[in-house]
């Protein structure tokens, strides 16, 4: 079986990669970490320029009509290059469920602006607990004359200090939910921001009776489940894409390192410890892109993806755990320097793995799975 992606896939990769890369080195890292704000605008900008950010979007709206496969080779580019962007909050979270489930209205009102890089999205799936979306959320909706009252609590959003609208699913009776366009700043709206492994600001967000309209209804009323495990999964496979870009970097950080770095005139990758803690490395790094890949082109075929998402996020939580934690050992005391780029895979690949469920809420889920079938 080939198991090699087209020219068409791999020329968008390498374009963001590119892009990415050239636009944040690691100097530039550094500085936007040591600012108030984990966003470079001229590097989302140059995406937006290279149609990027609509790679994935209708082109009835000026997308680039490519499937949900394609985007996760643009997210494993975000991820090699630990690039501080909501491209996963926007896209993933955003987008793709307004493009899915959308009115033509709300398509018209911020697909074109997405695509051209000046809105940017979110959703607010968490309520605490292992990260996952609740099955009926306790944020809850109160139909009112002409639209409804919002109420709850929603937490550790990503993306949210930016974005113009939230997609909020919240409970609006008899075990049913719906999904609700929010404006952060609308009146009744608070926040609490807060900082992830990888400093990327997660918002915590209380509702009080925040008013909506019936046009700020994403899908039909009664149908939040449905949109919720459908942004879910895909939320989970843009995890897992990242994860493995986070791995990459951590390898080629590590080969690098320990080919210059000698002991006894000797470059230590030559040493036969060095040499196999590495091949253990890059052979899970393999693992968890292969594993992230499956489930993202399911999801894009529109095939069962269930077992495919909960064995990709399993890799993406143990496996990377392994490659981060082996470069930062392989490099030693440098490891341990911020000045020095290995510590961001460490972080970032932490981030990833206690995001939307660690390794053992998947493996469960996976259990659960196979017992059924």
């Amino acid at each position: 079986m080939d198991f090699a992606i087209s020219e068409e896939q791999t020329a968008l990769r390498d374009l963001a990669g590119q892009i990415l890369s050239e636009q944040l080195p690691t100097d530039r890292l550094r500085d936007i970490e040591a600012g108030d704000d984990w966003f470079a605008p001229d590097t989302w900008a140059e995406l937006a320029k290279a149609d990027l950010l609509g790679l994935s979007l209708p082109e009835a709206h000026g997308g680039g009509g490519y499937g949900f496969f394609e985007l996760a080779l643009v997210l494993e580019q975000v991820g090699r290059n630990l690039a501080p962007l909501p491209v996963l909050s926007t896209l993933v979270l955003g987008a793709l469920p307004i493009a899915e489930f959308g009115s033509g209205d709300q398509q018209a009102a911020f697909l074109p602006g997405v695509i051209d890089g000046s809105v940017i999205l979110t959703a607010a799936l968490s309520e605490g607990g292992d990260g996952l979306p609740p099955a009926v959320p306790a944020t809850t909706a109160t139909a009112t004359g002409d639209g409804w009252t919002v109420s709850g609590t929603k937490r550790l959003v990503p993306g949210a200090v930016h974005a113009a609208r939230i997609l909020v699913p919240a409970a609006t009776g008899d075990g049913a939910s719906t999904v609700f366009l929010v404006d952060p700043n609308a009146d009744g709206v608070t926040r609490e921001v807060n900082f992830g492994p990888n400093l990327e600001p997660l918002t915590t967000f209380t509702f009080d009776g925040v008013a909506v309209g019936a046009a700020d209804v994403l899908g039909a009323v009664g149908g939040g489940a449905g949109i919720t495990d459908w942004i879910s999964d895909r939320a989970v496979a843009a995890l897992c894409a990242v994860t493995a870009g986070v791995c990459e970097a951590a390898t080629r950080t590590t080969a690098a390192y320990t080919s210059e770095r000698k002991q006894f005139d000797t470059p230590i990758a030559t040493f036969q410890a060095v040499a196999h803690r590495a091949a253990d490395a890059y052979i899970d790094t393999e693992a968890v892109r292969l594993t992230a890949y499956q489930a993202a082109w399911r999801l894009g075929e529109g095939l069962p993806a269930d077992e495919q998402l909960a064995i990709a996020k399993f890799w993406a939580a143990d496996g990377a755990h392994r490659v981060v934690h082996a470069a930062q050992h392989l490099h030693g005391g440098i490891g341990v320097d911020t000045d020095y780029p290995v510590h961001r895979t460490f972080r970032w690949a932490k981030h990833l793995e206690l995001s939307m469920g660690g390794g053992t809420s998947h493996l469960r889920r996976l259990g659960a799975l196979l017992a059924a079938g």
